[in-house]
Formats: C-alpha cells, structure tokens, sequence
C-alpha cells in the first residue's frame, strides 16, 4: 500500500509540476506538440523495456488487449488534452480542473459498480474532499455553458477511461510495456490530427525544451509510477492522488517566483490530503490488532494520462 500510493503521488506531483513549462507551449498546435512528446517517450520507454523488461520474447497482444491500448491512446491520452485544450478557449481553465477534479469520485462509483457492489462510503467520501480540495484551490471559475461545458465532461470522461481501461493491462504485461505501447499508439492518432489540421511548425529552442520535459520526465517516468501503482493499489485509491496535481503545479510556480500561494490553495491541500487518509488508509480491526492489517486492493486498477487542469497554467496533459 505505501509503495503504490508513493508511486502515485510522485507521479502527479510530476505531472503538475510540469505546469512551469506548458506555458510555452500555449499556442503550440495541440496535436504536433503531442506527437512530438508522445514519440520521445515511446523511444525511451521500449529503450528502457530492452534494459530492464523481462527476458525472452515480447508477450502477444490479444485483439482485446490491442483494442484497450487503442482506447488508452487515442480517448485516454490524446483525447483528453484535445478536449481539456479546446475546452480552455470556451470557458475559464479553472471551470475545466473543477469538472475533471471529480474523476476520483465518478471512479470510484464505476468500480463498484463494475464489480455489482454497493459503493463504499469511504470511496465517495474520499472522492468528494478530492474534488473539494481542487475547487478550493483552482476557484471554482466561471459556470460553462455549451461547448465549453460539454468539452470540460468529454476531458473528465477521458480521465476516467484513462484510469480504468488500463487496469486488465498492467498485470499482465507490466506498467513499462503499457507506458510503451500506449505512447507508440498515440503518436499515428496525433500525426493523423496534424494531417487534419495542417497545423504544424518547428518548435523554438524553448519550445523543444518543454518538450523533451513533458515526453521524458512528465510522461515516460509519470506513466510507469503512475500505472505500476494502479497494479498495486487499484484505480479508486489511485485517482485520489490527481488531486495534487494542482497543488504541485501552485508549489511549482511559487517556488520559481511566478505564482504565491493563497488561502484557496492552502484550504485545497488540507482537503486534499485529507481525502488521501480517508480512501488510502487502511482501518485495522480490532481483532487484528498487534498484527498487519491486509492491503486492501482496488478492484480495477486506473494516468491522464489524464492531469486536472491548473488555473494558473494550461492543462497538464495525461
């Protein structure tokens, strides 16, 4: 339990870290900017599958599995920064993080249902502080209407499809495989938008930097922690730790002096932490007392690829 809820919580505090590049990239075109970050971390993630994958062959993808990886890339990853992005030119980008900051909540609830149980009173409770914690500390932003409110739902249904279509995945083949395999699908679904789009041009020193940032560190390192702790602690107690991507992505700016903290921010981390301890923290019965209390697993187990979206930077992407 403790070693996947730290590999999640680094993982978003890696992807809302990235905040402090993304503004370089705000009027980058969308899809070459994903294209770009996406094919640099599938080179270095089936890299690092020859150095430290299992030996002996590749396992085969079922045509199931080849379709939830489909899914994963092309809804999941690139879906959800498509929508999250075109949703920030219709209405304010705090509105957006406010609709996908309830992911924990909507997943948590599907999972149960999944699995034909009864929600658990702990999940929806921790889902719903998550989300509180977020609102307070994005503000709740200006109330949508039409597009914008119908992109922000597409975002969050993305971030959702990002947690639980990887779940089957991860055991079966390893969070490094899924990372690489995820990343290499998305790359043709971003090539194809460009070719849609026309938009494309070659990227300024600074540009290429954020870059390099958000496809090495943001996501080839940010997917493997992210998916290795949904094997280990399952998607509902996972998707809690999405909400400190906004509060990493405040930290950030603070610390590089283009952003202070507020009384928002401040209350959003408490409810957010607080969140953390009631879906996360195990209660050890009292006939087990003096002895470790069993991890409880999940049920299906989730990245962002989705990220919340920061109202003081564009959205981080999955």
């Amino acid at each position: 339990m403790i070693r996947g809820s730290a590999f999640a919580a680094l993982s978003m505090t890696l992807a809302g870290s990235s905040v402090a590049v993304l503004g370089t990239l705000r009027d980058y075109p969308v899809f070459a900017g994903q294209a770009l970050r996406f094919g640099l971390a599938a080179v270095l993630l089936h890299l690092l599958v020859r150095r430290f994958g299992p030996p002996g062959p590749a396992p085969r993808l079922t045509p199931a599995q080849w379709l939830r990886v489909l899914v994963l890339a092309g809804f999941g990853m690139v879906g959800f920064n498509v929508a999250a992005t075109a949703a920030e030119h219709h209405t304010d980008p705090a509105f957006v993080g406010v609709v996908v900051g309830t992911a924990p909540l909507v997943v948590g609830v599907l999972t149960s249902l999944f699995a034909r149980a009864r929600p658990s009173g702990r999940v929806v409770a921790a889902g719903l502080l998550v989300a509180t914690g977020v609102a307070a500390a994005q503000g709740l932003g200006a109330p949508a209407g039409g597009p914008g409110l119908a992109l922000a739902v597409v975002a969050l249904a993305a971030e959702v499809v990002f947690a639980l279509v990887a779940a089957p995945l991860v055991t079966p083949l390893g969070a490094l495989r899924v990372s690489a395999y995820a990343c290499t699908a998305a790359v043709p679904i971003c090539l194809a938008g460009v070719a849609a789009t026309g938009a494309y041009v070659l990227p300024t020193p600074g540009q290429l930097a954020a870059v390099v940032w958000l496809g090495a560190v943001a996501t080839a390192v940010a997917y493997v922690l992210w998916f290795t702790a949904l094997d280990v602690i399952g998607a509902e107690r996972a998707v809690l730790f999405s909400g400190l991507v906004p509060l990493s992505a405040v930290a950030t700016t603070a610390v590089l002096g283009t952003g202070a903290p507020g009384a928002g921010h401040v209350v959003g981390a408490v409810a957010v932490v607080a969140g953390l301890v009631v879906g996360t923290v195990e209660r050890r019965p009292a006939r087990l007392r003096g002895r470790a209390a069993p991890d409880g697993e999940g049920g299906v187990a989730w990245v962002s690829d989705s990220v919340p979206p920061s109202s003081t930077a564009p959205i981080s992407t999955p």
